[in-house]
């Protein structure tokens, strides 16, 4: 069961792209398959004019905290212009959208709870 994870080298960890989400590339860290019951780690990356389309779920709340780039993040009616050493919380039930408008891809770790039970969880 891995349990360290090094953020330069994640080749090895397939990438997948959720619902709604356009120019993203997500790797799971955390999860049910590394021992993880209540949570879960992904690392993100959204290339520049990427995004994760208005969406949200129904029990999950979400942590966004920016490694790198940077995105325009917008919870309900709210938009923020994130960077570097940003946390953005998304509490259950709240649309969310995040565009990458830096010209670097924006780096990000979402960190869920309860963890998803599979891709349905992403709603519009």
């Amino acid at each position: 069961m891995k349990t360290v994870f090094n953020l330069n080298a994640l080749g090895d960890i397939p990438s997948f792209s959720p619902p709604h989400h356009s120019g993203t590339i997500d790797r799971k860290l955390v999860h049910e398959e590394t021992g993880s019951k209540h949570m879960a780690i992904w690392y993100g990356e959204i290339e520049p004019g990427g995004v994760a389309d208005e969406h949200f779920h129904e029990e999950m709340e979400q942590a966004f905290y920016i490694l790198d780039g940077e995105c325009l993040f917008r919870v309900g009616d709210q938009e923020h212009r994130l960077g570097k050493g940003s946390l953005a919380f998304v509490p259950a039930k709240q649309p969310h959208k995040v565009v990458s408008v830096g010209e670097a891809p924006l780096k990000l770790l979402i960190i869920m709870a309860p963890p998803p039970e599979g891709m349905e969880a992403w709603k519009r």
